[in-house]
Formats: structure tokens, C-alpha cells, sequence
């Protein structure tokens, strides 16, 4: 009883492991053991990543489908695409004012038959050759739609001092800071961060802080980039890990002592090995 025991337990493990380390959330059935295995062998810290990592791109996500929305109403509201197409400026200068009223929208880029119809915004950090207005880097995951013959390229960008989600009172011990693909701070939970800190700046702080605090973590979401600086954990966290990985081994164990007692002879059913041959 105690090796077959064991043996199931480990190959419970195995499997949960083997499901955490390649996610797979295209079901329910793969979500459901994804966050079972995340529960189970997860630390504290590495939770906590994870829960960082989750809730950036959901909001990254939320933030890129609100501003989609708002240009694609925009331009369709009054048929104001084909009357920019026919050079009315009145309907050009309003499309801007609305653009330049998002606290959160960088730059629009709007292109029909390759030829650009508008460009708006700073566009500077995307520039191939790092001068040139003509040669935009376009490729990668810079948000884009079409409509109809038009092809339309945009990325969002926090106005100085706005910040879109307040991360303050998520209750996380790490302290963290998102910046988008053109290099601008976009989430963070630090309060006292100077909201116009760019990449290339916070990097070289970050390498100081790592070689001093283990665990800093850097991580790729979509066109973001998290940089993660762990605190330091309270044993009461090490204390509920603990408690949580003996409840799933617990349930583990009742399950089969369950199967055991529901079905006695079930062994005894199955068809017979086949002789062994020499």
C-alpha cells in the first residue's frame, strides 16, 4: 500500500509539474490544471510574478481594445474618414483634437495604398534608421487595424503624470514597473516613480538594484517589458506555502484511499497480463 502510494503521488507531481512549466490555456480542462500546478509548486515570490505578469496583460489588453474602439467610432462617426480622404480639413483638425484628448493614445499612423494619409503623435522611438520620419518600424506588435482599403497603426502612451491603473492596493510585496515598446513607463506600483522615466534609464538602475536584491526579474509581455524588484518575504507567506502544498498532498492521499475502498476488486477485474516470453 505505501509504495503504490508514493508511486501515484509522484506521478501525480510529474504530471501537475509537466502541466505548469508548458501552459496551456487554449480550454478550460488546461486552465483548470495550469492553476492547480500554479498553486501547488509555486513559491510565494514566483506567485506573485506570475500574478504580476496576469494582471499587466490584462490591462495592457483592456487599455490597446479601448483606444481601437475609440479611433475605428471616431472615424466612422459623420463619415469623417472618407471626408478627410476628400481633404476636408475641418473634419482632420477635429479627428486630431479627439486624439489629442486621450490621456493614454502616443501616436497614429494612417496609411492607404502605401502612402500616408496622417501621422500623429511622436513617432520618434520607432524610426528604423533612428532619424527618418519615412522609414517607421511597423512590424512587431505595434497595435493595428484595417478599414476597408486603410491601415491604421497606434500605440498607447501615458500623458505626463496620468497613470491608468492604480496598483497601490493590489496588496503585492514586489514593487514593479511596465514600460511599452516605444521605451515610456506605462505601469507601475510605486507612487514616488517619476512618471517620465524612460527604459534606457531605469535599465541601468535596475542592473544596480539586481546585483544588490536576488530574485529581480525582468519579463516580456507582448510589446512590454516588467521589471520586477521582490521584497523581502514574511514567514507567515513561507508558513501558508507550506500549508497549501500539505492540503493538495492531503487530498491526494484521501482521493486514492477513496478509490481503494469504492472499488476493492477492481484489480481483480482487469484482463490478465499477457505471459512473459524468454
Amino acid at each position: 500500500m505505501g509504495n503504490s502510494f508514493f508511486k501515484s503521488l509522484i506521478i501525480f507531481f510529474a504530471v501537475f509539474s509537466l502541466k505548469g512549466l508548458e501552459a496551456q490555456t487554449t480550454t478550460f480542462y488546461d486552465e483548470f490544471l495550469d492553476q492547480i500546478a500554479e498553486d501547488v509548486f509555486l513559491s510565494p515570490q514566483k506567485k506573485e510574478e506570475t500574478e504580476i505578469g496576469k494582471r499587466v496583460r490584462e490591462k495592457n489588453f483592456e487599455e490597446i481594445k479601448n483606444i481601437r474602439s475609440f479611433i475605428k467610432n471616431r472615424l466612422v462617426y459623420e463619415n469623417t474618414k472618407e471626408k478627410i480622404l476628400g481633404k476636408n480639413q475641418e473634419a482632420k483638425t477635429g479627428l486630431i483634437q479627439d486624439l489629442e484628448s486621450l490621456p493614454n493614445l502616443g501616436g497614429l499612423l494612417w496609411y492607404r495604398d502605401n502612402q500616408t494619409v496622417l501621422r500623429w503623435g511622436d513617432w520618434s522611438d520607432f524610426y528604423e534608421d533612428g532619424f527618418s520620419a519615412e522609414k517607421i518600424r511597423l512590424e512587431g506588435q505595434l497595435p493595428s487595424f484595417r478599414l476597408g482599403n486603410d491601415e491604421f497603426y497606434f500605440f498607447a502612451k501615458n500623458m505626463s503624470g496620468y497613470s491608468p491603473v492604480d496598483f497601490r492596493f493590489v496588496g503585492w510585496e514586489s514593487t514593479f514597473y511596465v514600460f511599452g515598446d516605444d521605451g515610456s513607463l506605462r505601469f507601475s506600483n510605486d507612487s514616488h516613480i517619476d512618471k517620465s522615466l524612460r527604459v534606457s534609464e531605469f535599465r541601468k538602475t535596475f542592473e544596480t538594484i539586481r546585483e544588490k536584491i536576488p530574485g529581480c526579474e525582468i519579463l516580456e509581455e507582448n510589446d512590454l517589458k516588467i521589471f520586477i524588484i521582490p521584497a523581502k518575504n514574511h514567514p507567515i507567506y513561507y508558513i501558508l506555502y507550506g500549508l497549501r502544498l500539505f492540503l493538495y498532498v492531503w487530498t491526494v492521499y484521501l482521493l486514492w484511499l477513496f478509490i481503494n475502498l469504492a472499488f476493492p476488486n477492481l484489480k481483480n477485474h482487469l484482463p490478465p497480463s499477457p505471459p512473459e516470453t524468454t
